[in-house]
């Protein structure tokens, strides 16, 4: 049982730096966005990160349904260590999903490629003139984005590693 329980931490520890691979190319393409000034550069950058969609989702999934399984093998689901970071993780998605997700989903839009509106992906519409979308760019929030997702992040490693509850 140990044995099938450290290699279920590997796994849910492993699936967390796939998930910060993959979601690590949107996070600094957002920042990059707020430079570029020419559309199909744009576009290319908006296609580059959504190539990473299925990564970061399958990762998240496998990090999920490990952590799961091992806080109950390890007999956590007790201790207030292994909620609070189910909590910060499942909070970070939906302010993400919310906050993130719709903004480059609009842009994408209005530069006249496929985008995605509540989980449906729509087919292009014509695009937008270039300084519309530039306005739309300038209202994204990467910092914002950076710090709750990090921050997330750090808090759910040091509860892991710590245990302080």
């Amino acid at each position: 049982m140990a044995s099938l329980y450290l290699w279920l931490k590997f796994i849910h520890v492993l699936a967390g730096f796939f998930f910060l691979l993959g979601h690590g190319v949107a996070v600094f393409l957002s920042f990059r966005l707020k430079q570029e000034k020419e559309a199909e550069r744009i576009k290319a950058m908006l296609d580059l990160s959504a190539t990473t969609w299925p990564v970061m989702m399958l990762s998240l999934l496998v990090l999920l349904v490990a952590g799961i399984i091992t806080a109950f093998m390890g007999r956590w689901w007790g201790t207030g260590w292994v909620w609070a970071s189910l909590v910060i993780l499942l909070g970070q998605a939906v302010w993400m999903f919310a906050a993130g997700g719709p903004s480059y989903h609009s842009i994408r839009r209005m530069l006249g490629q496929p985008y995605n509106l509540n989980g449906n992906w729509k087919a292009p519409e014509p695009p937008r003139p270039l300084e519309e979308v530039l306005a739309a760019i300038a209202k994204t929030r990467p910092m914002e984005m950076l710090v709750i997702g990090l921050g997330g992040f750090v808090a759910i490693v040091w509860l892991m590693m710590f245990k302080p509850f």
